[in-house]
């Protein structure tokens, strides 16, 4: 009995090792575009938590808003993070769970495609999605 029990340990041991707590982030689809008349935008994000979010685009015009008197420049952007939206059931140390990055988008009155880049981290893991905004 002594014998099976040190063996059922040893299993259990195995199994539970057998789980790799890494960080991990994915988004459902590579891309997602939007109206020209912009709007609010939920991302589907599954992860071991999200930690940061990073807006960039592909224009810095797009990125900045130029007083054309001065040239002075002031951050802006079309994309603006309003929130992660956090939901989960923990099922291990680095549990993994659809959570949302709700953004607001602007509308485009510039008459050219714009394409924007979110980027969630999620401990050392870090992914890429891509907002393209019509005319």
């Amino acid at each position: 009995m002594k014998k099976f029990l040190v063996m059922a340990v040893a299993a259990i041991a195995m199994v539970g090792c057998a789980i790799e707590d890494t960080p991990a982030i994915s988004f459902y689809e590579e891309s997602y575009t939007v109206s020209s008349k912009g709007g609010e935008l939920i991302i589907p994000v599954n992860s071991t938590g999200i930690d940061a979010v990073t807006i960039s685009y592909r224009s810095s015009m797009d990125a900045w808003e130029i007083d054309p008197e001065t040239g002075d420049r002031t951050p802006a952007g079309w994309i603006k993070l309003v929130k992660v939206i956090e939901h989960y059931e923990q099922t291990r140390e680095l549990a993994q769970w659809d959570s949302g990055i709700y953004l607001q988008i602007e509308p485009n009155e510039r008459g050219v495609e714009r394409i924007g880049y979110v980027t969630v981290c999620s401990f050392m893991a870090e992914e890429k999605v891509t907002i393209k905004q019509g005319f």
